[in-house]
């Protein structure tokens, strides 16, 4: 994502494929709070497989409000601090703690999930998102 932002203008955050598409500062938008709204979870299944660990401090900075117009450096603030919690969230843990499964509740139900599961829809979406992006600003490769 960060390399895509060094591509990026300001003058360009308000781009759109057509009126019904999101901007690219929608877009990113979108991308940072999602991310954030995992930490949670996250967290529990951190604390569930690893009690042992410590917790890390995260989710102490106040992002952009979705109905705000961020500039790209704010944005891209904010998108490093989201990631940075997010890497804190994972630190410490081996690769065997990441697929171990764990109980999470999520909107009323109780899943079976793993650390890595949830990095990896993290991934993903984020991906989906450059690519969304790209092509928005005509950079699609």
């Amino acid at each position: 994502m960060s390399s895509l932002l060094d591509r990026c203008r300001d003058d360009q955050l308000a781009v759109r494929l057509s009126h019904t598409e999101w901007s690219v500062r929608e877009i990113l938008l979108h991308t940072i709070h999602s991310e954030r709204w995992l930490h949670p979870q996250l967290l529990l299944l951190r604390r569930e497989v690893a009690p042992h660990l410590p917790v890390p401090n995260v989710g102490g900075v106040t992002l952009p409000d979705t109905d705000a117009q961020p500039s790209l450096p704010e944005l891209r603030w904010a998108l490093t601090s989201v990631r940075d919690d997010t890497n804190r969230l994972l630190d410490g843990l081996s690769p065997e703690l990441l697929k171990e499964p764990g109980n999470l509740e999520l909107d009323g139900e109780i899943l079976d999930m793993s650390l890595r599961t949830i990095a990896l829809t993290i991934a993903d979406h984020q991906l989906f998102h450059i690519r969304q992006i790209q092509r928005t600003l005509g950079l699609a490769p």
